[in-house]
């Protein structure tokens, strides 16, 4: 480049001008646009600090260079070819041209762009623009807040369920045993057992009895739930963000940081782990050994042998409901109404105490094919009376496997895309030692070894002395009844007493008085959050004992049928609750 080119180029240089009333963002861009680094010393072209590219238009909305002009102007030592003022450049384009001898002319000059500027410049564009900006901040606002609550969930969540192991595993129900055992061996992982919900195979035939039984294990201590569980999956006070943010007025710097965890969760959605040995992968270790020698059916009483044999028939059935579900799905025909379900249940309960379960695959088979070719035979029935066809059917179909024991009927084998639950594998795989389809309730009930004995808990345990266990207190029945399950822990499932609250707070029916449902709700609603508290810090049967002996402060009165007869509501569901304990117990200790 010679002397003489980079004299004309040195007065190519522009100058940065700002418009009055101009926003800053406007200025800001446009000095960033108009930002030379010089020309090229071959060239001759402009060299500029930053591409276009990299210039943020911060949303305007319209080209750079019409935002550009909007803020500056950049003014060179030339004149206008049309209006003979100084030129003020439209664009980076517009000096290269000037650079090679061209005259473009000014910006005031440029219609097109003295009209996009009257765009950039409207009162009502400019007003959109703040709104849009303050919503903007709003929102960001809004997003800082919401961060922060995670965070302090998340806090909140490592505080409550820190790691923590012990060496003794706690004593359990059979039905508890197996589920755990069966959450150890086919958890695709322990460390830490997730994603429950989403098991191809499900952990309890029933998906209902799977979200019961993992609130079971927890609160009897088997396992806990792990510190990386998402905090969706817990249950929190307020509820959310927006509950918190509805509390402060929607003003996200009110939100109070400090969300409570509840005893509520989702167990289908929670992490969970074994609380033993050093380790979650030991604990699961350790739980896993402890478990299978205690199911071992030598070492079972005769009460946990009836409860064994109590978990078989449930299986059995669940799977044959599962399976009956699943054939319905398959045939493209609606669910089972509400009114027949309990007629479905009764008759697969029936019959899983007399036939294998893949004797009952066949029946169920059987009665959904029916159904099907009636739907065929029938299309303008209602699809739902197809349904209730099949119902039927497998009601008749049970009923026959009962009542005629030498009725042949072909065993299936395991059904592909509706494989056994975890729990049924677990119990008669590894407890059992028995095929799960070709192996009766009566089979099981006749192969079970002579049941250990059931040693009397020492004082130091009970509290009571041996004598006064036996002796009745004229005065307090209830208390009596408390000592007693005290003292043979061995021979009751407290886990009935939870099923019987569940059954109460959604029905409120079957009660000898006919209460009012609003009144009944309450008081097992009363309960059931004494007994959420208590889970904490008791084992299942002390909780369970807390419970019915807390029926006694629910006075509030309710009328049976006849009108004279008034008793409080504790009386009426604590009635419920014993008889659903002494059902648990076996015949002799019922009795006694």
């Amino acid at each position: 480049m010679t002397d003489e080119m980079s004299a004309v180029l040195a007065g190519l240089t522009p100058t940065v001008v700002p418009v009055d009333g101009a926003d800053p963002e406007l200025i800001a861009i446009g000095e960033r646009y108009w930002a030379m680094a010089g020309f090229h010393p071959e060239l001759g072209t402009p060299v500029w600090c930053e591409k276009t590219a990299d210039i943020d238009t911060l949303g305007w909305g319209v080209p750079l260079y019409v935002i550009t002009a909007g803020g500056v102007r950049a003014v060179v030592d030339h004149t206008c070819p049309e209006c003979q003022q100084q030129l003020s450049l439209t664009s980076r384009t517009a000096l290269a041209d000037l650079a090679k001898g061209e005259r473009p002319v000014c910006v005031e000059c440029t219609e097109s762009l003295t009209s996009a500027l009257q765009t950039l410049n409207d009162p009502k564009r400019k007003a959109k623009r703040e709104a849009a900006r303050a919503r903007a901040a709003e929102q960001q606002a809004l997003d800082t807040a919401a961060a922060a609550w995670r965070h302090a969930q998340r806090e909140a969540m490592e505080d409550r369920y820190q790691l923590t192991f012990s060496e003794t595993v706690p004593r359990a129900s059979v039905r508890e045993m197996v589920t755990a055992l069966a959450l150890l061996r086919y958890a695709p992982s322990t460390t830490p057992i997730s994603a429950i919900g989403s098991w191809l195979d499900p952990l309890h035939p029933a998906q209902r009895e799977t979200v019961r039984l993992l609130g079971a294990l927890v609160r009897a201590g088997l396992i806990r739930i792990h510190p990386t569980t998402s905090v969706t999956a817990m249950e929190w006070e307020p509820a959310s963000f927006q509950a918190a943010l509805a509390a402060a007025d929607g003003d996200p710097d009110s939100v109070h940081l400090s969300p409570q965890l509840t005893s509520q969760f989702f167990p289908l959605d929670s992490c969970f782990y074994a609380p033993f040995a050093t380790s979650a992968g030991t604990g699961a270790q350790h739980l896993d050994t402890v478990l299978s020698e205690r199911l071992a059916p030598q070492r079972l009483t005769a009460g946990q042998h009836n409860d064994l044999l109590a978990l078989t028939q449930e299986c059995i059935a669940e799977e044959a409901l599962r399976y009956f579900t699943y054939r319905l799905e398959d045939l493209n025909l609606p669910a089972v109404t509400e009114n027949h379900i309990e007629r479905l249940r009764e008759a697969a309960y029936k019959v899983a105490r007399h036939r294998p379960l893949g004797e009952i695959y066949n029946l169920v088979w059987r009665s959904t094919r029916a159904a099907a070719e009636s739907a065929q035979k029938n299309p303008r029935a209602p699809r739902v009376n197809i349904s209730t066809h099949a119902v039927n059917q497998f009601e008749t179909h049970a009923l026959r496997a009962v009542t005629e024991p030498a009725w042949p009927i072909k065993a299936f084998g395991e059904v592909t895309g509706c494989g056994l639950s975890a729990m049924t594998r677990t119990l008669f795989y590894t407890v059992l030692d028995l095929q799960p389809l070709e192996t009766s309730f009566c089979d099981i009930e006749q192969g079970l070894p002579q049941p250990a004995s059931d040693p009397e808990p020492p004082v130091s345990e009970t509290g009571v002395q041996p004598d006064e266990a036996g002796v009745p207190d004229d005065d307090d029945e209830l208390a009596f009844f408390i000592r007693w399950l005290h003292t043979y822990p061995g021979s009751w499932d407290p886990e009935a007493v939870f099923r019987c609250l569940d059954d109460l707070e959604q029905t409120a029916a079957g009660m000898e008085y006919d209460v009012e449902q609003r009144v009944a709700r309450r008081a097992v609603a009363h309960l059931k959050l004494l007994h959420e508290r208590l889970a904490v810090v008791l084992d299942p049967r002390q909780a369970a004992l807390a419970v019915v002996a807390a029926t006694d402060l629910l006075q509030h009165p309710v009328t049976g049928r006849d009108p004279e007869s008034m008793r409080p509501i504790g009386a009426v569901v604590r009635q419920r609750l014993v008889e659903t304990v002494l059902q648990t117990m076996p015949e002799a200790s019922a009795d006694e």
